[in-house]
């Protein structure tokens, strides 16, 4: 019988059936129908229990159960065999379902039973005489004369407790748990040692389970057999989806169900939020409860879960597995199979999943005994399609599978829904190409031309870099250098735009781990063709323009790479060459071309060589500053492994204690818990340092000595204060808490240990009758306090209900709640008001009358609260002064504000309530206001004079003619804020005294002549008047025309429009010059406004008008000392008030073509400038015009040295010095010299340098861009 236990259960099973002796001797010796009493009355057994008796006659009642109808039936069996079958109950208990594991170990863990009901096997003791005398066995039960033996069937005066001296004073418990990851032992022996139980354990590592012997005292078993179910289990969780109506079910009000499962089982419980898990009208619609603890007490917990949710709702949801290919069957050519299912199962609803959800089953929601002849027809439906149908394999390349696929499956479910087939395409990753294809004959050979159709969709082709290596050696070194730069530098991705293709292109990563070049083609995808073709050009040409010999590269140690970062940027500007520098030590230089001294090399072999003595000189260097670096050192430092996670992720602040060294950048770690995720480098020539294994606990750091030595110690400091912090924190504390304050002292949601925590490094264990709390010891002692002062607070509890008018209820609530809340945290009191309230209730409570409060807490609190509500009730009584009236309805929206804000203030103010009626149920709006007398009437006040002041507004409209509107308004709404200003009003203010807002039309509006007028009364109609005058001034204006010279338009509107501006405001005209740029240049200046206005208007335009004259000048002169920026122009305006315009200027004759092979290091260019003139308009008072005239030929007769155009031979490599930083140097030269300087663009190979100006100037210029080379030679 017991030959398939484990071997501490055979033992187990052993030492109880050794035990039988004795309990047989036991029994014989006491009266039958005692012991029946005795066990009935200690035990409280459930119906149906076992009454061990030598034997029973048929139909026995137990005492106390009066009614044959109600009494349980018994099984009496003889001791023998009732101990070999509790030993077989208990070993079938052990190998028995979790949920029922659970009812024999973690209920007594959870709930602290320490009855000794459990099933035990009773220890093996020598067999002796039962002495029915001995006072030990059988005390005397109170009353001191003995009582006569119960016969059977007779009724007992009361229970005996004659079995609890059967009892075994020992006991053994077998518990068999998931075995542990690492050892075990240390934590047995201290739950022997605490607990005084021995504890045999033994492993079975094909089964991976632990099994575990306690045996000892009843007590000690108990506790001994809880530490191990709850330390010695593994920590799991498990996610149990259950259907979302079920959710209250399984939460319980005010989550009570699920403290209930937690504090049976042990384990934790969080329930997903409504609107985070499930659409509530989602017919499959889940909450997920996750569950987490021991194995044992998890299993349980599910159990308890899902029983709590099969009670709440009769709806249940399944998820029937089919095979994956019968999917689309079951949905049918477009959708006619899953409606039919629908239809012969109206009671449920189906969900088959779709073509790349090949891990979900078809889901059925509905009523339970509906989904269960629905899960069962679909089973029959897709056994008969599969046998019914036929299978085709396809063969589609690879690479054409996707576009069979679809985006997001959409091609397979096309193909599904057209022909009801179903079509299998094989993973990524699979070998294999051949697609199937099942469903009817009829269908399939649409399927598979649709199939076919939709993998040639797409054009596509490839591209090998390996085989653009030419004659190279190393084809696949070559393909992952350069793949490696084109990522790099973003080639791939401009090719992509430029010929709308699709190039998938290996990973970086991919790219450094090949081992063979077929990993490494790019394959090219377009809708067409010729962008195929077009993509595949462009990679050919971006290969070919980066041979093998463009490449070169090193390895060096991990930690040296910062060492050449310095010298990056400088090799690129200086020899085109691009480096790209890997953290493992891989070193990669590029030539990308633009180098003078390798490009200019017509030969080929020879730009080869060059270039490859280029990228080998670049190496050379990098060589030389690693050769002149300090060498490295290797130290260890010994980190726990729990420790090292933490430290590798935060390896900047590690370096950081290395900074006061040199080097400190080029330090690298390596931990020995952690493996590199980095490909190591790889280089033709160089084998990189072999890394020797590590230990877990072990981490290298490698680096210059000094840095290295820092590092060392920052990681040994790290791990002591790390051990010292836990030391730190092992202070521990256990608070005796009665069993039922437990709840009450963890909190709703243990809200209360969550306060206990906050700001205190400790952690709380709520256990049966204490609280454990570990951690600082300032901080466990302070919450051990409060924890204390908490239980004494509640073991004080007491409430009281006073009797409050309902009408006064809402006052001493408070707005949201604030007054109630205020007390409760004041004297630490719960407040409850009746339901209809807002105050807090709670469903095991008696229900309040109308008028009544309950105060929970302590006797001190509940006295303090109950004085204070009832003052703040009689100052309620007394400030309870209530004042009504109406206001009219259209004025409520004005005594209310935005968002309430003026009636808070009027609140705030008078220190009332106000309560306001529906604005919406007549022309009058009822307002109640409750509060002191004079509280009363100040808030009355200020809402009638809100009222007042409303009905003092006025909203008109004036018809004004759309064409002046923009008059009345004015530049930028000035007009029309000087009319409010001018009737007295304020233009800033929206509403109320004073205020006036002046809306026009918007253009496209219907009625374009309403100007509305909306504010103060008084201040509407004065603007009103001035409205309708200033329409009828316009109505008399008239327009006149005035003549002046095109040329003179400008100087007479001022610069900015000064003189216009003026002219307009000192006449209240309005002027329009014509628009420039017309062919024919009109010289009418339109005055409009009030005739007498316009005639003076125009005289002042007149006054404004300039005598001209012209002047002649050769081209040269106009280019050197012409411009409205030059000197000589602006000199007439300041000292003559003369402006000068340019009238008309020849057109310079093109340069002649520079030859760039000229000889010599200067060479003059010619420029044709003979006989070519320009027009000079001079324009000013007639008085000043001769001497300006005359200063004008002066400063020309001056300069008279022709403009020459030289060029000046420069290397290349020295243009940077002639423009200097950030053009410093050339703009020197030209302000120095007044000459034009300009150099060949970057990357022109051209030496020339052009130089324009007089000869003498020139020739000074020349001298300062060579003394400028000179200086940075």
């Amino acid at each position: 019988m017991t030959s398939h236990l484990s071997p501490a259960a055979q033992f187990a099973a052993a030492a109880a059936a050794e035990a039988e002796a004795e309990a047989v001797a036991l029994a014989e010796s006491v009266s039958a129908a005692a012991i029946v009493d005795s066990v009935t009355a200690d035990e409280g057994l459930p119906v149906p229990y076992l009454a061990i008796c030598p034997a029973a006659p048929p139909g026995y009642v137990p005492p106390e159960f009066t009614d044959e109808a109600t009494a349980p039936v018994v099984d009496c069996v003889d001791v023998t065999a009732a101990t070999a079958s509790a030993v077989d109950e208990n070993v079938a208990r052990q190998v028995s379902s979790a949920a029922v594991m659970f009812e024999n170990a973690a209920v007594d863990s959870a709930v602290g039973s320490d009855d000794g009901n459990s099933d035990v096997v009773v220890e093996e003791r020598k067999s002796k005489v039962v002495d029915l005398n001995d006072q030990e066995l059988f005390p005397a039960l109170g009353g001191g004369s003995a009582k006569a033996p119960v016969a059977w069937g007779a009724k007992s005066a009361g229970p005996r407790p004659v079995a609890n001296d059967l009892k075994p004073k020992r006991a053994t418990e077998v518990v068999d748990l998931p075995m542990m990851q690492e050892a075990v032992g240390q934590a047995v022996l201290k739950i022997m040692e605490r607990t005084g139980a021995r504890i045999d354990v033994s492993h079975n590592g094909v089964l991976a389970t632990s099994t575990y012997v306690i045996s000892g005292p009843i007590d000690s078993v108990n506790r001994a057999k809880r530490e191990v179910i709850t330390k010695l289990s593994p920590r799991v969780t498990q996610v149990v989806a259950v259907p979302a109506e079920a959710r209250s079910a399984v939460v319980g009000v005010r989550g009570r169900g699920l403290q209930t499962i937690q504090t049976k089982t042990g384990a934790v419980l969080s329930v997903a939020r409504d609107g985070d898990s499930f659409d509530a009208g989602d017919a499959f619609a889940t909450v997920d409860v996750s569950i987490s603890g021991d194995s044992i007490g998890v299993a349980a917990a599910v159990a308890m879960v899902e029983a709590a949710a099969d009670k709440r709702t009769t709806r249940r949801v399944a998820f029937e597995t089919v095979p994956r290919e019968a999917h689309a069957l079951l949905v049918g050519k477009g959708g006619a199979g899953l409606r039919g299912l629908q239809a012969a199962h109206p009671g449920v609803t189906l969900r088959i999943p779709g073509p790349l959800d090949s891990g979900v089953a078809v889901g059925v929601a509905g009523d339970r005994a509906a989904v269960q002849a629905a899960c069962a027809h679909i089973h029959e439906v897709s056994n008969a399609l599969m046998s019914g149908s036929q299978v085709l394999c396809v063969a589609v390349a690879k690479r054409q599978h996707r576009f069979v696929v679809g985006d997001k499956g959409c091609g397979l479910r096309d193909i599904a829904l057209a022909t009801g087939c179903s079509v299998i395409v094989p993973p990524p990753r699979a070998a294999s190409d051949q697609i199937s294809v099942r469903g009817s004959p009829v269908d399939l050979p649409l399927a598979v031309q649709m199939v076919l159709e939709r993998a040639a969709s797409s054009a596509i082709d490839t591209f090998d870099p390996a085989q653009a290596a030419g004659a190279y050696g190393r084809p696949l070194l070559y393909a992952q250098r350069a793949l490696r730069y084109f990522h790099d530098r973003a080639r791939f991705r401009r090719i992509e735009s430029e010929h709308g293709a699709v190039l998938r292109v290996a990973a970086p990563a991919a790219i450094a781990s090949a081992t063979d070049p077929a990993q490494l083609v790019i394959e090219i995808t377009a809708p067409s063709p010729v962008s195929v073709a077009g993509a595949r050009a462009a990679l050919a040409s971006l290969f070919a323009a980066f041979p093998p010999h463009h490449f070169n590269g090193i390895d060096v140690e991990p930690h040296q790479v910062s060492l050449l970062a310095e010298s990056v940027s400088r090799l690129q500007s200086v020899r085109s060459v691009y480096t790209l520098l890997s953290p493992t030590g891989g070193v990669l230089v590029i030539y990308e071309g633009f180098n003078p001294d390798v490009d200019r090399v017509a030969d080929p072999a020879e730009r080869e060589r060059k270039t490859r003595e280029l990228l080998r000189q670049t190496l050379e260097e990098f060589r030389s500053t690693l050769a002149v670096s300090e060498q490295p050192v290797t130290l260890v430092a010994q980190v726990p492994v729990v420790q090292q996670a933490a430290m590798s992720s935060s390896q900047e602040s590690l370096l950081k204690a290395a900074s006061a060294s040199e080097g400190a950048n080029r330090v690298v770690l390596r931990f020995g818990s952690i493996a590199s995720a980095e490909t190591p480098a790889q280089n033709s020539r160089v084998t990189p340092r072999k890394e020797e294994a590590l230990a877990a606990e072990s981490v290298e750091v490698r680096g210059p000595a000094e840095a290295a030595a820092r590092v060392v110690a920052e990681l040994e400091r790290r791990v002591a204060q790390a051990a010292a912090s836990l030391a730190l924190r092992s202070f521990r504390a256990d608070v005796s808490v009665p069993q039922s304050l437990v709840a009450r002292v963890v909190g709703r949601g243990g809200e209360t240990l969550k306060k206990l925590r906050a700001g205190r490094d400790v952690t709380i264990d709520v256990g049966d009758n204490s609280v454990r709390i570990v951690g600082i010891r300032a901080d466990v002692e302070a919450v051990s306090t409060e924890i204390s002062a908490l239980v004494e607070r509640l073991a004080d509890e007491t409430s009281e209900t006073i009797v409050v008018a309902a009408e006064l209820h809402r006052a001493l609530i408070g707005s949201g709640g604030k007054f109630v809340k205020r007390l409760g945290d004041k004297y630490h009191v719960r407040i409850q008001f009746p339901k209809n309230g807002n105050g807090e209730s709670n469903d095991d409570d008696e229900p309040l009358g109308a008028d009544q409060i309950r105060i929970r807490g302590s006797r001190a609190g509940v006295a303090s609260a109950k004085s204070e509500l009832l003052e703040l009730a009689a100052y309620e009584i007394e400030h309870g002064h209530t004042a009504k009236f109406t206001v009219p309805a259209d004025c409520l929206p004005h005594v209310v504000g935005r968002a309430g804000s003026r009636i808070s203030e009027i609140k705030d103010a008078s220190d009332t309530r106000i309560d306001l009626g529906d604005a919406s149920a007549g022309p009058t709006v009822d307002v109640t206001i409750v509060g002191t007398r004079s509280g009363v009437a100040q808030a009355r006040a200020a809402i009638e004079a809100v009222v007042a002041e409303q009905q003092s507004q006025a909203d008109e409209v004036v018809v004004v003619a759309n064409k002046h509107h923009r008059y009345l308004i004015g530049a930028g709404g000035t007009r029309v804020r000087e009319l409010v200003k001018l009737a007295g009003g304020d233009p800033d203010a929206a509403a109320g005294a004073g205020s006036c807002r002046v809306q026009f039309p918007r253009s496209g509006s219907a009625d374009t002549d309403s100007v509305r007028l909306k504010g103060d009364r008084v201040i509407v109609a004065a603007v009103r008047q001035r409205i309708e005058e200033l329409v009828a001034e316009r109505e008399r204006q008239v327009t006149v025309s005035v003549d002046i010279p095109a040329s003179q338009h400008a100087f007479v509107i001022g610069r900015g429009g000064s003189h216009l501006k003026q002219l307009q405001e000192t006449h209240e005209v309005e002027i329009n010059f014509p628009r420039r740029g017309a062919q024919s240049e009109s010289t009418a200046v339109k005055i409009s406004g009030l005739p007498e206005n316009c005639e003076a208007a125009s005289a002042a335009l007149l006054a404004l008008v300039r005598d001209e004259t012209k002047l002649s000048v050769t081209l040269s002169q106009h280019q050197r000392m012409g411009g409205r920026t030059s000197a000589l122009w602006r000199r007439m305006r300041s000292e003559f008030g003369v402006q000068v315009d340019a009238g008309r200027v020849d057109r310079a004759p093109a340069k002649p073509a520079f030859d760039e092979d000229s000889v010599g290091d200067v060479v003059y260019v010619d420029v044709a400038l003979d006989g070519l003139s320009a027009e000079w308009i001079l324009r000013g008072e007639a008085s000043k015009l001769p001497a300006a005239i005359e200063a004008v030929n002066v400063a020309l007769a001056a300069t008279n040295e022709p403009v020459v155009d030289a060029r000046l031979r420069v290397d290349p490599r020295s243009h940077r010095h002639v423009i200097g930083k950030q053009g410093a140097m050339i703009a020197k030269i030209r302000d120095a010299t007044n000459c034009d300087v300009t150099v060949p663009a970057r990357g022109s190979q051209s030496p020339w340098v052009s130089i324009a100006g007089p000869r003498s100037e020139v020739d000074r210029a020349i001298e300062m861009i060579n003394d400028a080379i000179e200086e940075r030679a």
